[in-house]
């Protein structure tokens, strides 16, 4: 799963002139980057669908997420995620995704949750990857499990040779993070926080979502 080069053949380059303005200008372009990466999440609705994300009301550059999973390994899963991006985005490294609790997967780190992204885009490109592209990273890795470049060797050992294991330790990791969906945190406590008013789908079901569906927002009650 490669996004070293999506958007061209080439990196971006930026010539003097326009470095030294971003420069002086940075703290307002950063925000207007931020903007930009948002709102281009509507124009990628369909392939993010099932996944969702706020900026933090406290920190722009800290956005919160939650993605449902229907089908693969990880079939019923609802696992937070955190994104945290570059104080200089976006000339930037990549920014960090963090899954709280941990989950168990090759490419997610056991103890701090940190996703390994490194070997699917490089060197982060201005104008080349998105934020979007992230989230589409973080999709494909729950559908298809890709071993290579491992954070989490054990994962990966059980994935290639007792996959019934994998499974079996892939479903005690859904279980955990449904149960802890309404856990407090040090960022629980932001405005945008997503959060779920009502019991969690470790008991019936999420408050908005409908008995038996994953889908958002589907309860009429």
């Amino acid at each position: 799963m490669e996004f070293r080069n999506i958007a061209s053949t080439e990196a971006h380059f930026l010539d003097k002139d326009t470095q030294e303005v971003m420069s002086k200008y940075q703290p307002v372009f950063m925000e207007y980057s931020i903007l930009a990466e948002y709102n281009a999440l509507r124009d990628q609705s369909k392939i993010l669908q099932d996944i969702y994300v706020m900026p933090s009301a406290k920190d722009p550059l800290h956005w919160f997420g939650l993605i449902f999973l229907r089908s693969g390994c990880y079939a019923g899963a609802v696992f937070r995620f955190d994104i945290f991006i570059g104080k200089n985005f976006p000339q930037t490294d990549i920014p960090n995704i963090v899954f709280k609790p941990p989950i168990f997967h090759p490419k997610v780190d056991p103890v701090s949750g940190y996703m390994e992204t490194r070997s699917s885009f490089g060197k982060w490109q201005v104008g080349v990857h998105h934020v979007w592209h992230l989230l589409l990273y973080i999709k494909k890795s729950l559908l298809v499990i890709d071993n290579r470049d491992a954070v989490n060797q054990v994962a990966a050992d059980l994935f290639t040779h007792d996959r019934s294991e994998f499974q079996a330790r892939a479903a005690e990791c859904i279980m955990e993070c449904k149960e802890r969906l309404n856990d407090s945190n040090e960022y629980s406590s932001d405005p945008h926080y997503l959060r779920f008013s009502g019991p969690t789908t470790a008991g019936k079901s999420l408050s908005w979502v409908k008995p038996g569906s994953l889908q958002p927002c589907s309860s009429q009650d």
